[in-house]
């Protein structure tokens, strides 16, 4: 039987801050990029149901399979993994997480260590593409692949099928080129918002509605919004807005059963509004997954957001484990040092 070599290791507690799945996604992503065997203990110990759930569970051997690498505890309901990572394999790969797992969220511990790869990385991903506790779709098209390209990173993806709660099955295809990511560079003025209102399986007069409430809160921008009428497994709905210019901030907000598609739209504007007025280089979502990417440049800086999420605070500490010293300094306004 393989056995692990401890040497070098890593040793994550779980548990700490938000104590979810992106310990697990981040501290696996850093243990493929730095080549050390990491070892996470006291897995969603916090949680209902702790330990490994199905996703976690698809994620983490998506990762061993992109690397070559070996586990031990890598099974669903397990509190502690040992992760030793390989050499990284560019190739083409296709995973099923086969319920409605979110693939964007699979996605955060495959594409820090995919633009680590002797070439191109080609993923589909079925799964979750709109589902709640994780970031839209369109949110990760839109805002999320866009602040990495200002980084330079050449990361490509393609929306195939809407997958939403319970059943799932979306797909999408994504295409990481190597490289390391440069300095973000100085941010600039908002010239305009666009976003996207989806309906599937479900009346068109809830986009429109939609539509209709976050376009009475952004009168004061040139704003264009577009409307995708689609079919899935199952029924979902949601709206992403991001700004246009020098500065990327953006929301995503899906619907839920019993909200209001009014409360919906009104709320995803209200929020990019906040973000805009606070004059931040980040909005709260994307600053807690920029944070693996911060740690391979080349160089120091500085982003500002105008709040520090719990995911936030918990990426910075799996990060620094390996190492780094990325620091959050909260006076005034709340500033990432990298």
């Amino acid at each position: 039987m393989y056995r692990i070599i401890y040497s070098f290791m890593i040793h994550i507690d779980g548990s700490y801050g938000e104590g979810g799945g992106q310990i697990l996604r981040t501290g696996v992503a850093m243990s493929m990029i730095h080549q050390k065997t990491v070892t996470i203990d006291n897995i969603r110990a916090n949680r209902p149901k702790p330990g490994m759930s199905a996703q976690h569970f698809k994620a983490i051997t998506a990762a061993a399979e992109i690397c070559g690498g070996e586990t031990e505890g890598l099974e669903i309901g397990s509190t502690k993994l040992v992760f030793e990572p390989g050499d990284l394999k560019e190739g083409n790969y296709k995973f099923d997480i086969g319920t409605a797992g979110s693939v964007t969220l699979m996605l955060q511990a495959l594409i820090p260590a995919a633009l680590h790869a002797d070439g191109n990385t080609n993923f589909t991903l079925k799964g979750g593409t709109d589902v709640k506790w994780s970031p839209p779709y369109d949110y990760f098209e839109n805002v999320f692949l866009p602040q990495l390209k200002r980084m330079g990173c050449d990361i490509k993806s393609q929306l195939i099928k809407r997958g939403h709660y319970p059943v799932g099955g979306g797909e999408i295809e994504v295409t990481v080129r190597p490289g390391e990511p440069n300095l973000p560079g100085s941010t600039g003025d908002v010239d305009g918002i666009r976003g996207k209102v989806f309906v599937s399986k479900l009346p068109e007069h809830i986009a429109k509605r939609m539509k209709k409430a976050a376009l009475k809160e952004l009168i004061d921008y040139r704003v264009s919004v577009s409307t995708e009428i689609g079919d899935s497994p199952s029924p979902g709905t949601g709206i992403t807005l991001r700004t246009t210019g020098d500065r990327i901030i953006g929301c995503g907000v899906l619907g839920e059963r019993g909200v209001p598609a009014e409360e919906v739209g009104k709320s995803c504007a209200r929020t990019l509004l906040e973000d805009i007025d606070a004059g931040v280089d980040l909005d709260p979502w994307c600053a807690d997954q920029m944070i693996p990417y911060l740690t391979m440049v080349s160089g120091s800086g500085e982003l500002t957001v105008r709040k520090a999420t719990e995911h936030l605070r918990t990426n910075i500490w799996v990060v620094n484990r390996f190492g780094h010293r990325i620091k959050l300094k909260e006076g005034k306004e709340i500033t990432i040092q990298y």
